[in-house]
């Protein structure tokens, strides 16, 4: 269903624009290199983004024991928007500064994090809010500093950019399909850590080591996508329970729809994003806010009922 659902919003999105442009007959050369070089790459990339932040979502969730828990509950987010910004006041004519600033930022944030793991999820988790929020003060700082022609590339990276990415898309979509693969793997183990850690050691599952492949694994997702797109809200917190309410909570079905699923949403976002204001174009992550924010509270209150 959901395979069928995603050809049906790619072919949407590849034909949206300023203009439409039917996908399966363009009329000229113009137009085919529009579809296939402009918009075709853009949509793999928000797919592929969108996958990975609701697989690790779903992995934080399980490894917090959090429902609130989503991809940048630990202070990536925040460690990678630094990286990038300190990377674009050094070089700010290289096109793949920020790029290569925010994923090392995010790796940086990431061994601060694993500082913590072996403290468990509770402290782990209290680490990454208060990590979080020194990210904050030290990418404040940075934008206090940065000159002023750089305000606007940074605030538009933080806000979600999905156009000036700078990885190809046939490599996001390697990773996309090896994370599936990688959770696909775990998803056993996974829904035995639902039952509570006690639960789980007694049928077998290694825990602490189960628990640094899932901080791992959700970390390097969240750094890829951050570096990728920027900061893109809400994917990975609402689709996971949207998901787990149409298809219940068992992971080896869980992992591959929500992989497909934050997928569709940044697509449906990144749409909108292009269209609304045309030619303009609106963050696609303060859509992927709008969006989320009320679905997430519905969900709430469905659950409340």
């Amino acid at each position: 269903m959901l395979a069928l659902l995603l050809f049906a919003v790619l072919l949407l999105a590849l034909g949206a624009g300023e203009s439409w442009i039917s996908p399966w007959a363009p009329a000229d050369e113009l137009e085919r290199r529009i579809l296939f070089e402009l918009r075709l790459p853009r949509l793999l990339t928000a797919f592929a983004v969108g996958g990975l932040l609701a697989l690790a979502g779903c992995w934080f969730q399980v490894l917090l024991g959090n429902p609130l828990a989503e991809p940048y509950v630990l202070g990536v987010a925040g460690s990678a928007s630094a990286g990038a910004v300190a990377a674009l006041m050094v070089a700010p004519a290289s096109a793949g500064a920020m790029s290569l600033g925010a994923f090392a930022g995010a790796w940086i944030g990431i061994a601060a994090v694993l500082l913590f793991a072996r403290l468990g999820p509770g402290r782990m988790l209290l680490a990454g809010v208060v990590l979080a929020a020194f990210w904050s003060a030290v990418l404040a700082l940075l934008l206090a500093l940065l000159p002023g022609e750089g305000l606007l590339r940074a605030f538009g990276w933080m806000m979600g950019d999905l156009a000036s990415g700078h990885l190809p898309p046939t490599l996001l979509l390697l990773v996309w399909l090896a994370a599936l693969a990688a959770g696909l793997l775990l998803a056993r183990s996974l829904d035995l850590l639902l039952l509570g850690e006690r639960h789980a050691e007694a049928l077998g599952v290694e825990v602490a080591p189960l628990r640094r492949k899932l901080l791992l694994l959700a970390s390097a997702t969240t750094a890829l996508a951050v570096t990728a797109a920027g900061t893109i809200g809400f994917v990975g917190l609402v689709v996971p329970h949207l998901l787990r309410l149409l298809f219940g909570a068992l992971h080896r079905t869980l992992l591959p729809a929500a992989a497909i699923g934050g997928g569709l949403l940044l697509l449906l976002a990144d749409t909108m994003a292009r269209t609304v204001i045309a030619p303009a174009e609106l963050p696609v992550g303060v859509l992927t806010a709008i969006l989320g924010v009320p679905l997430f509270l519905w969900l709430l209150l469905r659950r409340a009922g």
